[in-house]
């Protein structure tokens, strides 16, 4: 999958790693009371391009992503490491734009829920009777 060109990473305090398609689909997502909180460190561009997430309005206002005009690819490629070696153990660790194509394929994967499967043995069940 081709990443969107305004793809952000976003990082929280547990190195945990967000992929958004654009910085109005992050601060849609996000909210300003856990940037109040400090849930989330840091938030990148593929290519290490930094951005700031603000809460200008406070905890019950909305978000703003912004680009600083700086690029930090060492932290970027340290955090992304760190989120490998800690959500995604005992697989081989990928680049920043990797990691961005990987998570926004499995987000991108249909869920199969337990309603789906039930639909699925129905289906099956009455092919069968037929």
């Amino acid at each position: 999958m081709e990443l969107p060109p305004d793809t952000v990473l976003v990082f929280d305090r547990d190195e945990g790693l967000l992929i958004f398609e654009s910085p109005t689909h992050a601060a849609n997502w996000i909210e300003a009371i856990d940037m109040d909180e400090g849930e989330y460190t840091a938030a990148y561009s593929p290519d290490g391009g930094v951005l700031t997430l603000t809460a200008p309005e406070g905890p019950e206002g909305s978000v703003v992503v912004s680009r600083t005009g700086s690029v930090d690819l060492d932290d970027l490629e340290r955090r992304v490491a760190g989120y490998w070696h800690r959500h995604q153990t005992g697989r081989p660790p990928r680049d920043p734009l990797q990691t961005a194509r990987f998570l926004m394929d499995r987000d991108n994967q249909p869920r199969r829920g337990w309603l789906s499967r039930v639909a699925d043995l129905l289906r099956r069940d009455r092919a069968g009777d037929e």
